[in-house]
């Protein structure tokens, strides 16, 4: 019998928790002490490298730490979570796990992850930058209490950018890249003919065409992609014109053969991948692709711009909701709690930020690990330029009332109702989306009135009100109150 590669990865996983199958361990010297205190961490080893560079680093923590042991547990990105939640079950729970943003509040939710402030110290606050970690738009708090712990610069996690081949849009006449979708579309039609099957003008960066959410964003509200909400209204609008547009234009590049085959199976780093070989010649992405594009072609000619607008103009800005993502819980279980915060504590370091960055080349939470060698790089430098032309702060009903909190909490546990599947299989089976799109928002307010229902049952508070902000205006910064 054939197991389906989802079903086979939760099985590792299952097994994983059960037996340790998929375990880094800890280092040689550590692993046969009885007198020390293990601290297990349950991770994802990603980016590419992660798990040696995990294991050095806590190597690197044991020897200036001797009376603790760290055990690394991995799991595949797509099935961390349902592991975890599963090691809980069983109890044998990680005392640190890695959980994002909707991931953590799971997690929370459950009562299994463990607030830090008993930790904290000011001194340790003042890692991050100023005001970064106000408990009311940190990110990483609930209820007031400091939850979680991040790894990546604030707008690390929502920035977008566009790569472009300066060499091979050069062969079809084009000396920069695509200011507009039109743009867009015009340029990667003439360069996949150009091509001629040795290279393609553009992808939507992986499977599900995720970059088509990509550039809705510079055409509606962020939570109308993100949602199937506009925040502005608290109402459904997955019939968005910016939204539907961005789906037909990918819609219309499949059907004329212009996107690069067999992008429907890519993974998050089959496109990066095909970049550095000459094959794909531009597409959005997010910023840790820049990196890995320049580990695999040193000296491709690599431009990075931000993402094409709609001819008619941009009408969003990409978001920025809070200081920061969450990644790193303490479980609430943990019996070596004081020994899993220094680990947490180390993961939060200058040292491992600093190390983290010139491995990945990724942008840290704490600014002053890279900043000053960043703006050294051109990569780098081009990637915060983007970032400060491109995005700007955005509501978060999340942190904004408790009842918002329950709102988004229940529209992340519902992902059938995103335009994402239905997206999908109308780009795929050349199909007008407008139909499903219409057909997701009634669903979509049904939900909502239900949940608001229920909600109110329980004496919990949760309404559209609480997705509703009037005054937003997302091409500007939003301001509380304001």
């Amino acid at each position: 019998m054939k197991i389906r590669p989802a079903l086979a990865a939760f099985a590792c996983a299952v097994t994983l928790a059960l037996s340790g199958c998929n375990l880094v361990g800890g280092s040689p010297d550590s692993s046969n002490a009885t007198d020390k205190v293990t601290v297990t961490v349950a991770l994802v080893p990603d980016p590419p490298g992660a798990s040696q560079f995990y294991r050095q680093q806590f190597d690197e923590f044991e020897k200036a730490n001797p009376g603790i042991a760290v055990k690394v547990v991995e799991n595949p990105s797509d099935q961390q979570l349902n592991a975890v939640e599963l090691m809980f079950q069983q109890n044998n729970a990680p005392d640190v796990f890695r959980a994002q943003d909707d991931g953590m509040d799971r997690m929370a939710a459950r009562g299994w992850v463990a607030p830090l402030d008993e930790f904290v110290t000011p001194d340790f606050l003042k890692r991050f930058p100023a005001g970064s970690m106000d408990p009311a738009t940190s990110g990483l708090h609930r209820d007031g209490k400091l939850m979680s712990l991040p790894l990546v610069w604030g707008p690390w996690s929502t920035l977008r950018v566009f790569l472009y081949n300066e060499d091979l849009l050069k062969k079809s006449g084009y000396d920069g890249p695509p200011k507009t979708w039109t743009d867009l579309e015009q340029m990667a039609t003439k360069v996949t003919a150009d091509g001629k099957g040795k290279y393609f003008g553009y992808a939507p960066t992986a499977a599900k065409a995720v970059g088509v959410e990509m550039l809705a964003d510079t055409a509606v509200p962020y939570s109308v992609p993100a949602t199937g909400i506009d925040y502005r209204t608290g109402k459904p609008a997955t019939s968005s014109p910016g939204l539907l547009e961005a789906v037909e234009l990918h819609r219309r590049m499949q059907a004329a053969k212009v996107m690069m085959p067999g992008w429907e199976s890519w993974d998050g780093s089959r496109a990066f991948k095909e970049f550095a070989a000459g094959r794909l010649a531009m597409y959005p992405t997010p910023p840790w692709h820049v990196a890995e594009v320049r580990k695999l072609a040193p000296e491709i000619k690599m431009g990075i711009t931000g993402l094409p607008v709609p001819a008619a103009g941009r009408g969003a800005y990409l978001p920025l909701t809070k200081s920061f993502s969450p990644l790193w819980s303490m479980s609430a279980k943990s019996t070596h709690k004081p020994e899993s915060w220094k680990v947490m504590d180390f993961l939060a370091s200058e040292p491992f930020h600093n190390a983290y960055y010139k491995k990945f080349g990724t942008l840290t939470a704490l600014e002053g690990a890279w900043k000053s060698e960043a703006e050294k790089n051109p990569d780098q430098a081009a990637i915060l330029k983007v970032a400060q032309e491109t995005m700007r702060r955005a509501p978060n009903p999340a942190l904004a009332t408790t009842g918002g909190r329950a709102m988004t909490d229940a529209l992340a546990a519902k992902p059938d109702l995103k335009y994402t599947d239905a997206s999908f299989s109308s780009i795929i089976k050349n199909q007008p989306f407008a139909p499903a799109a219409a057909k997701l928002d009634q669903d979509l307010q049904g939900y909502l009135d239900k949940t608001t229902a229920d909600l109110k049952a329980k004496g919990k508070e949760g309404s559209a009100k609480d997705l509703t902000f009037a005054g937003w205006d997302p091409l500007k910064d939003y301001t509380p109150g304001g």
